[in-house]
């Protein structure tokens, strides 16, 4: 989609939780759900390891029983201004019972942190983790957290990944442009170009 966009309503096309009945009940019980994970693991969970010096610089590490195969390091969603890194603790059960580590960085958030900035950070994050654990790394994230992980996968950016696998990522960001959210978020048209994986080329 070539700029300008003319979308008839992007506020109601990216207000996903609008259209998803009983929304506001999620969050709530995801945060449950990962405390208890946390607690469960936490002989093999390695909580709030700071990658760098910002307050949301920090990654929860969890390990598998035996050495890991790998690690997985999964971002979390929000659009880039929401959640953080506790509410998804539970979803590192898949990968360890498959022999993976699995990483959860945090990440400054808008508006006090613009969308590059992020993706620097989790860049950063993904150094940190392949001097900790050993192995293949995979990236992946939903929604903003999928935007972050596809851009993990960008030629520009030199790191040890060796895929990634975006969930529903917000992958070409000119649209939001048009939005209310991005008085938070404050995309320009060159961060649009230089921050949309759909626009760059992949490692």
């Amino acid at each position: 989609m070539t700029p300008p966009y003319r979308w008839p309503d992007p506020d109601r096309d990216h207000a996903n939780a609008a259209f998803i009945p009983g929304a506001a009940d999620y969050a709530p019980r995801w945060a449950v759900k990962a405390e208890a994970f946390r607690t469960a693991t936490a002989g093999g969970a390695r909580l709030d390891l700071a990658y760098g010096p910002g307050a949301r610089q920090s990654l929860d590490l969890f390990l598998p029983d035996k050495s890991p195969k790998g690690v997985v390091v999964f971002v979390h969603g929000g659009y880039w201004h929401l959640f953080d890194k506790s509410y998804w603790s539970h979803l590192a059960a898949g990968p360890l019972a498959l022999g993976f580590a699995v990483a959860m960085p945090g990440y400054t958030l808008a508006p006090e942190a613009r969308i590059a900035a992020m993706t620097g950070e989790i860049a950063a994050a993904c150094r940190f983790v392949a001097s900790q654990v050993a192995g293949p790394m995979i990236v992946t994230g939903h929604s903003a957290g999928g935007h972050l992980a596809a851009r993990m996968g960008c030629d520009d950016l030199d790191l040890p990944v060796r895929r990634v696998v975006p969930i529903s990522p917000l992958a070409e960001l000119g649209p939001l442009m048009a939005t209310t959210m991005n008085q938070t978020l404050k995309i320009d048209p060159d961060e649009a170009a230089t921050e949309s994986p759909a626009r760059l080329a992949l490692r």
